[in-house]
């Protein structure tokens, strides 16, 4: 037994003034002489015990009544806490799409949150919701009412393990708290790195997983297009299921919302099915593939932009190299030469790719308009001169932070090793070549360069061509002039792979389609004035998303602003430069759940719930209270009455 006010407890020490009364209350008989006593000795023998034993009958009562009033201002009760102990219930509820699919009361989410309404009505138990994408904090059962039936989906799921660091920060914070975590989610493996980590897990926690009627679903996982005609492209679509099928699915191609055709996806016995759709080239195709499928509808469709690709600008400064001329072809890229005397370096700001072409000298305010270029996003490539001054050379270098040219060394060797991991080389040979016709040079020099990695090396094991990437900006160094009597280089098959996907690298187009992802950064190539700003937009909602400008592209961060699938248009002055298209990640399309039992064992404060019932009476109960102050104030009036009964009827 508990007190809500254990201090009042200090009154019962008045309970010995009843006893001081009843034990020096003496009461004197007087002696009446009589011829024959016999008799009256008797009488007052009897009326002397009667009369002691209703005093004691008394006092007991009086002292009972007096102890059961005070014990009932003390607030007596049982329960396993105390009173100044608060109560505060973390809800994790998984909002992700996944979420949508039907179970026996319908949607998951809408379901689980009615079930937490209808078994919430703890007075002092202060409940707070996390989900993927909010978190409320101590709502009452009116707030906690309106904010779950207001909850709306989300693209984004919280890691497991990040879920319960959260709460633990959370619960951290209260003292004097008893806390229970409830995770409540279909509790799908995409939703968990690595294991499950309990050990910092000092709270009650509860695992409640929902499940749907139907694990079945099919959507439609990538698309990818392949240019095989003048005039037309291929539109391939891969189309899954979660299981293996023997249906048939119909998906349809929408140019914006005109239907192009429709083709049916035929699973034989697999879970695997790939369609296509031939169209026309267009300058701008907004794709969108829609199929039916009742399981999960947030998959249903799929986007994606197809646009002509932008021509990439390449200026070389120096020699003027026909090779350079005969891969920078017109139809791809915007190809510019010229010397040392006609630079203009008012286009410096429109170029991707800028070469220095075996130059002799670099000036100083070259190396300067290099430097701010480079800072600001673009990409050089540097082949030096058989008489370079390498004082020139290295001042670049140094202001560009990127290490040193050192001497001149007059050995032949032979180009012999290829970086194949390389983004440059990755995915130019078919397989790997260990023996090739070796391109040579007879002419070196020794490079130091700062975080740089070969792309090919020479014979010494020194590298001939590297690069350097910083600042979303790349660095590509030759070690050896190209001159055809110093190097046969630019005869061999490695020269056009290698400066095609130099500029190609720096001109990153924009994907088909992204994945909606806490965290997206998207290329925009683009030239904005000082203190301009890139906007975004559906249609329905207008943003401003987070951006990096450089020389000639605009970097979007875009960071949880994108939460529904579509296409989004990106403006500049209110007119629209680029439209790109999102959709929803695919892990959860997948419907592969994780063993709860697996993740519970041996962690003795996480158990596996079965229903929100059962959770919600566990917690009714914890912090309930057994209030016995009526039961002392009743029998307080019982031994009033009783010392009523035992005046008024206890004869002497």
């Amino acid at each position: 037994m508990q007190f809500k006010h254990p201090e009042i407890l200090y009154a019962l020490f008045l309970v010995i003034i009843p006893i001081i009364v009843h034990l020096f209350q003496l009461q004197k008989f007087a002696k009446v002489p009589f011829t024959n006593v016999k008799f009256l000795k008797k009488i007052e023998q009897q009326t002397r015990k009667s009369a002691r034993l209703k005093k004691w009958l008394t006092l007991i009562t009086r002292i009972l009544a007096f102890s059961c009033i005070i014990i009932a201002f003390s607030q007596p009760y049982f329960s396993k806490y105390t009173t100044q102990q608060n109560f505060e219930t973390s809800i994790y509820l998984d909002n992700s799409y996944s979420m949508q699919a039907k179970g026996e009361s319908g949607e998951l989410l809408k379901s689980i949150a009615q079930e937490i309404i209808e078994n919430t009505h703890q007075k002092n138990n202060r409940i707070s919701i996390l989900t993927n994408d909010n978190y409320f904090k101590g709502l009452d059962e009116t707030s906690l009412k309106n904010n779950l039936i207001s909850i709306k989906y989300s693209p984004y799921k919280i890691d497991l393990n990040t879920v319960l660091l959260k709460l633990n920060q959370v619960n951290s914070n209260q003292p004097n708290t008893i806390h229970k975590s409830i995770l409540i989610s279909d509790f799908q493996k995409f939703n968990l790195n690595n294991k499950l980590n309990f050990t910092s897990n000092n709270t009650s926690t509860n695992l409640l997983k929902v499940t749907p009627k139907n694990n079945i679903n099919f959507f439609i996982d990538s698309v990818y297009v392949e240019d095989n005609l003048l005039t037309d492209l291929t539109i391939n679509a891969i189309i899954k299921c979660t299981k293996n099928t023997s249906e048939k699915i119909t998906v349809s191609l929408f140019n914006n919302s005109t239907l192009i055709g429709k083709t049916t996806a035929v699973f034989s016995n697999s879970n695997k099915s790939t369609i296509e759709f031939s169209v026309k080239k267009e300058q701008n195709f907004n794709g969108k593939l829609t199929l039916q499928d009742s399981s999960l509808e947030f998959d249903n469709d799929f986007f994606f932009t197809i646009t002509n690709p932008e021509k990439i600008n390449v200026l070389t400064i120096g020699e003027n190299s026909s090779f350079l001329k005969k891969i920078y072809t017109l139809d791809e890229f915007n190809y510019k030469h010229q010397t040392i005397q006609q630079i203009n370096y008012n286009i410096f700001n429109h170029q991707h790719l800028i070469i220095l072409n075996e130059l002799v000298s670099i000036p100083t305010q070259l190396i300067s308009s290099l430097q701010q270029y480079f800072n600001t996003g673009g990409n050089i490539v540097v082949i030096p001169s058989k008489d370079s001054e390498i004082a020139t050379y290295n001042n670049l270098l140094n202001k560009l932070a990127l290490g040193s040219i050192g001497s001149k060394i007059e050995n032949e060797h032979f180009v012999t090793t290829i970086n194949y991991e390389h983004p440059i080389v990755k995915n130019v040979f078919e397989k790997r070549i260990s023996n090739f016709k070796y391109p040579k040079t007879s002419l070196q020099y020794s490079t130091n360069l700062l975080n740089s990695t070969a792309i090919v090396n020479l014979d010494s094991n020194k590298p001939f061509v590297s690069s350097s990437t910083t600042n979303n900006s790349s660095f590509y160094l030759f070690n050896s002039p190209l001159n055809i009597n110093i190097s046969n280089f630019i005869q061999s098959p490695l020269v056009v792979p290698i400066f095609y996907n130099f500029a190609k690298h720096s001109l990153q187009p924009t994907n088909l389609y992204y994945y909606i992802t806490s965290e997206n950064e998207i290329p925009i190539y683009s030239t904005i004035g000082k203190d301009q700003i890139l906007k975004m937009s559906n249609g329905d909602t207008e943003f401003i998303p987070l951006q990096n400008a450089f020389q000639n592209k605009v970097i979007l961060n875009l960071q949880n602003q994108i939460l529904k699938s579509g296409f989004y248009s990106v403006s500049y002055n209110n007119s629209k430069i680029k439209t790109l298209a999102f959709n929803y990640p695919k892990q959860e399309s997948e419907l592969e759940y994780l063993d709860l039992q697996k993740l519970s064992n041996n962690n003795p404060n996480v158990e596996v719930t079965t229903s929100t019932e059962q959770v919600f009476d566990e917690i009714s109960n914890q912090g309930k209270i057994n209030w016995l102050f009526k039961w002392f104030l009743a029998f307080s009036i019982l031994f009033l009455f009783l010392e009523m009964l035992i005046l008024k009827y206890f004869n002497i």
